[in-house]
């Protein structure tokens, strides 16, 4: 690892934020800034030293501008990114010897100052007096979920192979493209994309108690499950994604009363090979209207959602604040529950998102329907996060006003009995 910290020590480079970077500033401006904080356990190979981890870190913060970049006028249209020089990272203090989930958790109780220090933080953690894991606390602006496994896959392969292949992009190449005269007619069809969306989406509902809103989970996955959600998905042709949200979709507005919903889909972004490998979050919001029709096969029904999602993902790379500016047109301004004001987040009450293998390693099959409160208040009314392991694995958070858990694990049931109805349907179908 050696020749590293080849840039001097003044050189420092300017640029505006990306699109992904400031829906993530938009969306985090008035909520606390500890949901920002994605706190990480990274398990060390056997006789791993201090020394080789601080090496490694150093070689991935040279590797990527994300993890050594200030903001700037983070209030403003257009704010700043300053990328500063490598420096040697130095991991502060002895090793713990604690759980490595405490030592993570401890890492993200303290907010980020984005004007003035790196986003990331960490701590080894040993047991019985050797080192055993690297509990890490990474700012959502530096990473999403893709680029978190990409980050943790890249450090053991320095600790194991010692270098990595080729060079990394950079944010400020990204974002001098996306703000480019070039793509203009790019952020146009963003803008008639959302326009369209907004003309026809069913009004906004607000919580009736901002003031009193708090977070409650419900976590589901069974192998049945998950294999209906995979033959759904081969007999209709269509992504696992689609499928679930499909799913959600359908059970959302039948456990609420409703005929059609606007769903806030996560998009990350990254079709492009050019920016497959950026760190950063690239994430953003993509609008998706959802009308379910009684008696309409689930097959079809999903298909139907499959292309509206594959239209709405072809305009998943927008400027943030002209969706703003166009739902405001639509009536819909301020937020659903107080929690993301002047955020387009703050317009969606129905949240999905399917996050591959994000922490696989560190997830566990529920048994059962496991349910539980949670201090990380992300706003998000109802948010159905999908995680992909031995079996899918969703997780519905609640963020309003109500208590308990029966909209929840009402909700989670409902997502269940569609998905093994429309399997039971699809293979009677086959045969």
């Amino acid at each position: 690892m050696n020749g590293l910290l080849h840039m001097q020590a003044n050189e420092v480079a300017r640029a505006p934020i990306t699109f992904g970077q400031l829906s993530l500033l938009r969306s985090i401006q008035n909520i606390d800034p500890l949901a920002a904080n994605l706190p990480q356990v990274w398990k060390l190979p056997a006789a791993t030293t201090s020394q080789q981890v601080e090496e490694a870190l150093t070689v991935l913060q040279e590797r990527h501008e994300a993890l050594r970049t200030r903001y700037e006028d983070l209030g403003s249209k257009k704010p700043t990114q300053i990328i500063l020089p490598p420096q040697p990272v130095v991991v502060a203090g002895p090793p713990q010897e604690t759980e490595p989930v405490q030592a993570a958790d401890s890492l993200g109780r303290e907010p980020f100052d984005l004007a003035t220090e790196p986003p990331w933080r960490m701590t080894l953690v040993a047991k019985d007096g050797e080192l055993r894991w690297l509990a890490i606390c990474l700012h959502h602006i530096a990473t999403d979920g893709w680029s978190v496994n990409q980050l943790q896959r890249e450090f053991l392969t320095l600790l194991s192979a010692g270098a990595l292949g080729g060079e990394a992009p950079t944010c400020r190449s990204l974002a001098e493209e996306q703000w480019s005269a070039a793509k203009e007619t790019r952020r146009n069809s963003a803008r008639k994309h959302w326009q369209k969306i907004f003309d026809r989406a069913p009004a906004m509902v607000r919580d009736e108690a901002p003031e009193s809103v708090h977070g409650r989970w419900g976590r589901y996955g069974t192998a049945e499950q998950t294999d209906a959600v995979r033959r759904i998905a081969r007999a209709h042709q269509i992504s696992l994604p689609s499928v679930v949200l499909s799913a959600y979709c359908r059970a959302a507005a039948q456990y609420d009363g409703l005929d059609e919903i606007m769903v806030a889909v996560f998009t990350n972004n990254r079709s492009d090979p050019r920016w497959e490998k950026l760190l950063t979050t690239q994430d953003q919001l993509i609008p998706l209207v959802v009308r379910t029709e009684p008696g309409e096969p689930f097959g079809a029904f999903a298909t139907k959602v499959h292309w509206e999602l594959f239209r709405s993902y072809r305009h998943g790379e927008h400027n943030v604040d002209d969706m703003l500016e166009i739902a405001a047109e639509h009536g819909f301004t301020g937020t659903v529950n107080g929690c993301f004001d002047g955020s387009v987040s703050g317009l969606f009450t129905y949240f999905f998102n399917y996050m591959g293998e994000y922490q696989k390693d560190q997830l566990s099959i529920p048994e059962g329907l496991e349910t539980g409160t949670t201090g990380r208040n992300i706003g998000a009314p109802l948010y159905l996060q999908v995680q992909e392991g031995e079996v899918l694995t969703s997780t519905l958070q609640e963020n309003s006003s109500a208590t308990g858990y029966k909209r929840i694990t009402g909700v989670l049931r409902l997502i269940e009995e569609i998905l093994l109805a429309a399997a039971h349907e699809t293979d009677s179908r086959i045969e």
